[in-house]
């Protein structure tokens, strides 16, 4: 059985020019490739699309997302967007109660433009689920400090920056505190940290550790082993927490499925991905009707794109950056 990891677009019994559910239409004229499971399509990039919420909202209804999670959308005047929503406990409870009770977090609104093809509708939402479980998961990556008194979060997104900057010196590194002593000290969503072996390589050294007990939410973490290549125990908690998240992402990566199919796993091989690439990215029109359609969609497209040049400081380095490069092609911003 054929299993297609990418949507096609051409409905059975539609004619060629009608739109679909998710507001895609065949250009006039458009080339046409016929698949390995003997359907003749239109590839993504010959469909023109006017995004409204309504298709948007089909889009998203598509889609398969991990437990806990749910996707919106949503507009604001002429802005669509859409945005994720996690289920989980609640990080900071101030009281016993607030601690069992399940509680639900949104995560930023995701620019939706009214051109945005329904592939790319697909990986803003991906995108926007394996933030909001970053940002939950940096919440649950735990320090204790001050002799065990206090519990702290030193991965949190909510560190004040204007005034980290005003004390950036007394962050650099003051404490030389070994490994095993840092394993002490650390959890993760309740978990604690073993430190299964440590190989010198190099410069080197690489560690082998396992989280094991009791995960309060992050269940896929547990008994998970991690392995970390570090030159100084310094960086050992900055790898551990780059490491967190790609197993987050890998996680959402397998789980995360458009119409059943999960487009971003490793399970496809990547030549099969090169060769349908190829063949769907390769194909032309000799239709001088068509080439007009498709320049002129592509120019209403890219040329929307481009901003405006700022009028404050800003601005400044936006035009020298601008000179830097005497000979830049595209659309570049107005003035």
């Amino acid at each position: 059985m054929t299993v297609s990891i990418f949507h096609w677009f051409r409905e059975p019994n539609k004619p060629h020019n009608a739109a679909n559910e998710y507001g895609e239409v065949a250009l006039p004229f458009a080339p046409s490739v016929k698949m390995q499971n003997g359907e003749t399509v239109v590839p993504q990039q010959y469909l023109d699309v006017v995004r409204t919420l309504e298709n948007l909202e089909a889009v998203l209804a598509r889609l398969s997302v991990p437990e806990h999670f749910q996707l919106f959308a949503g507009q604001e005047g002429p802005v669509l967007f859409l945005i994720a929503a996690i289920v989980g406990k609640e990080n900071y409870p101030q009281t016993a109660d607030l601690a069992d009770q399940s509680k639900i977090v949104y995560g930023r609104r995701w620019l939706i433009e009214k051109t945005t093809p329904t592939s790319e509708v697909v990986q803003t939402a991906l995108l926007a689920i394996k933030k909001i479980r970053e940002h939950e998961l940096r919440e649950k990556v735990t320090l204790t400090i001050n002799q065990g008194t206090n519990v702290t979060t030193p991965f949190n997104n909510h560190l004040d920056l204007p005034l980290f900057v005003g004390n950036a010196d007394n962050f650099l590194a003051q404490h030389q505190i070994s490994i095993i002593e840092q394993c002490k000290h650390i959890k993760v969503d309740g978990l604690t940290i073993q430190l299964k072996s440590e190989h010198l390589i190099a410069d080197q050294m690489l560690l082998e550790l396992e989280l094991v007990g009791e995960a309060d939410h992050f269940q896929d973490l547990r008994n998970t082993t991690v392995v970390l290549a570090i030159t100084d125990p310094q960086e050992f908690p900055h790898a551990l927490m780059q490491a967190l998240i790609s197993l987050s992402d890998r996680m959402i990566e397998e789980s995360f499925a458009f119409e059943g199919c999960p487009r971003f796993s490793r399970r496809y091989d990547i030549y099969e991905l090169a060769r349908f690439s190829y063949e769907t990215r390769n194909i032309k029109s000799d239709d001088p009707r068509f080439e007009s359609a498709f320049k002129d969609m592509s120019y209403r497209v890219d040329a929307a794109k481009a901003p405006q040049i700022s009028v404050n400081k800003l601005g400044e380095q936006q035009r020298e950056f601008i000179r830097n490069y005497p000979s830049l092609g595209g659309y570049l911003p107005s003035e």
